[in-house]
Formats: C-alpha cells, sequence, structure tokens
C-alpha cells in the first residue's frame, strides 16, 4: 500500500544528498536562534557557506532551501516569541540568496561583497523604521538608548570596583569612550556590515577554490580593487567631515569611516600582493599585519595604500616575480 510513497533506488543517492544539504541549512539557520548569542557570531560564516551546499543544484531549488528553512524559522521565533530574532534571520537569509546568485552569475569578490554590504545597510533600515514603531529616527535613538543604558551600567560597575587613584581616569575615559561609540555608531554598524560580507565571501571562495576545484568570486584577494568612482565618494566624506557643521559633519565622518574601512580591506590586499611577489615568509606577513594593525597609523598606512591605489596602480609597479 506504500510502494507509492517510496524512493526509488535510483533517486536515493540523490535523496540522501538533497536531504543532507538540508539538514546543514537547518543548522545554520535554526540552530543560532535557541542558542543565545551564536547567531551574531554565525552570520559572520552561514550565509557563505550556503554556497559550497548549494552548488551543483538548480538556482530555484537552491533559494528554495533557503526560503523554506527561512520560512521554518520564522515559525521558531513566533513560537519562542523572540522577534528581535528576526531581523538577524532576515539578514543572514537574504544574504545566502545574493551570494548563491552572484555565484551562478559568477559575478567578481568586490561586487558581491558590495552587494551584501548594501542589503544588510538597507535591511537594517528597513526593519529599523518599520519595527520601531517610531520610524527611522526614533528606531535608532531607541537604540542609542539600550546602548548607553548598558554603557552606564558598566561605568557604574568601574566606579565601584576601582580604587580613588584610577577612578577619575576609568571615569573620563568610559566618558569618551562612551560619547565616540554613540558619535560614530552608524559607521560602526557599516563597517561590521561589510566585514560580515568580506567573511561570507571568503569562506565560499575558499572552499570551492580547495576542495571543488571551482575558480569563484574571481580574482583573487590580493587582486581585489575597489570600482575607481568609489573615490569621489571618499572625497566628498572627507569634504563634509572637515569643512560641514552639525548633521553634515557626523554624516561625513561617518561615511569616511565606512569607506576607509574599504580602502583598508584593499590596502591589505596590496600589501599581501606584494608579499607574495617579494616571497616574504608567511610568519613575517602575519607580524606585519598584526603590528601595523594594533596602531592607529598602521591602520591608517593600509588605507593611504588602498587609496593609492586608485591613481598610480600600486601592483602594476610591483617587481617581476623570480
Amino acid at each position: 500500500m506504500l510502494s507509492h510513497l517510496e524512493v526509488p533506488k535510483k533517486q536515493l543517492p540523490e535523496f540522501r544528498n538533497l536531504s543532507i544539504r538540508w539538514a546543514i541549512a537547518a543548522a545554520l539557520f535554526l540552530v543560532p536562534l535557541e542558542l543565545t548569542g551564536l547567531a551574531p557570531l554565525s552570520q559572520l560564516v552561514a550565509p557563505g557557506i550556503m554556497v559550497p551546499v548549494t552548488e551543483g543544484l538548480d538556482l530555484a531549488l537552491a533559494n528554495s532551501i533557503i526560503g523554506g528553512t527561512f520560512v521554518f524559522g520564522v515559525l521558531l521565533c513566533w513560537l519562542s516569541r523572540t522577534p528581535e530574532l528576526l531581523v538577524w534571520l532576515i539578514q543572514t537569509a537574504g544574504l545566502a540568496v545574493i551570494f548563491v546568485v552572484a555565484r551562478r552569475q559568477k559575478w567578481s569578490g568586490i561586487t558581491a561583497l558590495l552587494a551584501g554590504f548594501v542589503y544588510l545597510c538597507l535591511t537594517f533600515v528597513v526593519v529599523l523604521s518599520i519595527g520601531s514603531g517610531h520610524g527611522l529616527i526614533g528606531g535608532y535613538n531607541e537604540i542609542v538608548k539600550a546602548i548607553s543604558k548598558e554603557m552606564d551600567q558598566s561605568l557604574a560597575l568601574y566606579k565601584k570596583t576601582s580604587t580613588g587613584t584610577y577612578k577619575a581616569e576609568i571615569e573620563n575615559w568610559s566618558l569618551w569612550f562612551h560619547s565616540t561609540i554613540i558619535y560614530f555608531l552608524p559607521g560602526l554598524l557599516a563597517s561590521v556590515y561589510l566585514v560580515i560580507s568580506l567573511t561570507n565571501i571568503l569562506i565560499a571562495k575558499i572552499y570551492l577554490d580547495r576542495k571543488l576545484k571551482i575558480d569563484a568570486f574571481g580574482p583573487a584577494f590580493i587582486q581585489w580593487k575597489l570600482p575607481d568612482q568609489l573615490v569621489w565618494a571618499m572625497i566628498a566624506s572627507g569634504g563634509l567631515a572637515f569643512l560641514g557643521k552639525g548633521i553634515y559633519k557626523t554624516v561625513g565622518n561617518n561615511a569616511l569611516l565606512v569607506l576607509s574601512t574599504m580602502y583598508f580591506l584593499q590596502g591589505i590586499a596590496i600589501t599581501a600582493f606584494y608579499f607574495k611577489r617579494l616571497k616574504v615568509p608567511t610568519f613575517i606577513r602575519w607580524i606585519t599585519y598584526i603590528l601595523l594593525s594594533i596602531q592607529w597609523y598602521g591602520l591608517l598606512i593600509f588605507v593611504i595604500v588602498g587609496l593609492s591605489d586608485t591613481w598610480f596602480d600600486l601592483r602594476s609597479k610591483a617587481p617581476a616575480s623570480e
């Protein structure tokens, strides 16, 4: 009686393969909803992992796996009464769809990076505008209040545990840190979204390159180059940051932070290119990256290198490999 429901033997390996893909998708999108604190970390890798997981499938089927898991995730959020996790779910599932489509359409790594970055920013703005009930500005102010409350509580704890000599210094530093974080909050959030997009692309690219021998999201990271037109946004942001006043100055500073992060990544790519061309030992490379990245002037050097590539095409001036 149940013979018509059985999977034909010829289709059994394919059926099992598809079941494994569904199971991985469920683990990536549903498990973080139930484990406190795991969701933000998993967003760094989950969308990128879905690219090799859906490799070889029809685009519609690949997106149906992501979409179906997304629906189960929405239901789980509703049952567990955690609507705040919907933002994470929308961003993570949507980012996975973008990268799967980017893989099928053979987008470059930079194009996929910028597409993922724009999507994360737009979803945050839309969800904040609709979900807060107070509009975009009201929702943003609610976030600022929540962050301020957490930082004030931390400051109060430090005051209780610190003694006279360092108490004033800790309080002054905390107040400065608090005001700086609030002032640059939009730029910091956007920079985090840029890093999230980057890590997912690199995870997908590395796995496809090394395990499946597929060249995806090319060229290699050391050859990544931002669109030359982006330099005008950098110049405009710098002008607002240094010459603007009030809200215009704030917008300029935050935009400058985000764009500097982009050119910082390009600066690292150029540095890695020279290290490879000059055959610098891996240990020396990592020591250089770490030492420069923990100093403000080191970060600035990477940004300047990345920005200079717009005019000087630095990689074309590298010595020929032996």
